[in-house]
């Protein structure tokens, strides 16, 4: 926009100019001895996962670090009314945004991350439990009418829109159920909402991830990379919400990920999996790949695989590594053109893989 601006004559000086470059510099942080800037600020989203993460891990709610985190969270939700609301006018604020300055556009992801963060314990606040009520119900009023989730508006996914001559109006004029987003709504909502999959909403999610299933085995993911993200996110949902484990489409998923699981007993897939839309290996494993892959075989399997225990051995010995793979994209901005780095993902998905599997195996 700053470019935009001076194009059309603005001086260097002018107020609005000013003020816009001192905006971005306060983005600015010190990563390895250098400046850089995000795209977006994403401290909502970055404290709900790892506060939840460490929940995971048995570190307990009435932690200080805990409790700060959940604090900043509660004092982030949502109260006043924004764009969603035409798509959704019977709904009330209660959801959560990406970053820290976002006080009106929430979305499904970030509601249910930090719902998952405040969850174990409601009392931890006096306002937490009508908090989390407030939120569980956001969630619930977003469920498209095709039985799937969207990211930030209802049922705003009409198809005339993706013929209109803009490169990319697919993402930027739709915001469409996906299964990435439809998988973690119902994972959230069986494990932590404690909804049956006979519920209403719970069978209008689980028909949607089921009908829109690849002939592979897999789901395509938006806001990761992409179909290890999308087939995670799909596995864990529909086996939180009571799902047959050995239904014939849970086999035929999880089969398509041990048939890619890497050599070295990781899991790796290329940005080019988005723009191509087909999976593409990456030639590599990585961290988060591999704890997405292997958590996701751990929530259908009912004992230890060869597959999940040589995926958790990849977590344990590279969880130091330092190289190109630490650092390789595995968030989706604008699918096709912006891919993401979370700094904290190397940490928080390994955690919660681990954290699972000594949990239902016992180890």
């Amino acid at each position: 926009m700053i470019i935009a601006l001076l194009s059309l004559g603005y001086s260097k000086n002018d107020p609005v100019i000013v003020r816009a470059v001192k905006g971005l510099k306060a983005t600015a942080c010190t990563i390895g001895g250098f400046t850089h800037i995000p795209y977006t600020t994403a401290h909502v989203w970055n404290t709900a996962l790892i506060s939840y993460s460490l929940q995971e891990s048995k570190v307990q709610s009435a932690h200080d670090c805990i409790k700060k985190a959940n604090g900043y969270l509660l004092s982030r939700q949502h109260t006043r009314y924004g764009d969603w609301a035409i798509h959704n006018s019977k709904a009330i604020p209660g959801g959560w945004g990406f970053s820290d300055c976002n006080t009106i556009n929430p979305d499904v992801d970030d509601t249910s991350a930090s719902l998952r963060a405040l969850v174990p314990k409601h009392d931890s606040f006096p306002q937490q439990k009508s908090s989390w009520v407030q939120g569980l119900s956001f969630i619930l009023s977003m469920q498209n009418d095709d039985g799937g989730f969207p990211a930030f508006e209802k049922n705003t996914d009409k198809h005339l829109f993706t013929l209109l001559p803009i490169e990319g109006a697919d993402t930027i004029l739709t915001d469409p159920s996906t299964s990435d987003l439809t998988g973690r709504t119902l994972e959230f909502l069986g494990t932590y909402a404690n909804l049956k999959k006979t519920e209403r909403s719970m069978k209008k999610a689980i028909s949607w991830l089921l009908h829109n299933q690849r002939n592979d085995g897999s789901w395509y993911g938006r806001w990761g990379i992409c179909y290890i993200y999308g087939t995670w996110g799909a596995l864990t949902g529909l086996m939180a919400a009571g799902f047959p484990h050995d239904d014939r489409r849970i086999k035929k998923a999880a089969k398509w990920l041990m048939n890619i699981q890497n050599s070295d007993g990781g899991w790796g897939e290329s940005c080019y999996s988005d723009i191509k839309k087909e999976y593409v290996p990456l030639g590599a494993s990585t961290l988060i790949h591999t704890a997405w892959a292997v958590d996701a075989l751990i929530s259908q399997s009912p004992h230890a695989t060869a597959e999940i225990n040589r995926g958790i051995s990849f977590l344990i010995q590279n969880g130091e590594k330092e190289d190109w793979t630490a650092s390789y994209p595995a968030g989706q901005g604008l699918a096709g053109y912006v891919y993401a780095h979370y700094h904290s993902y190397r940490y928080i998905f390994p955690l919660l893989a681990l954290s699972h599997y000594q949990r239902k195996y016992s180890v």
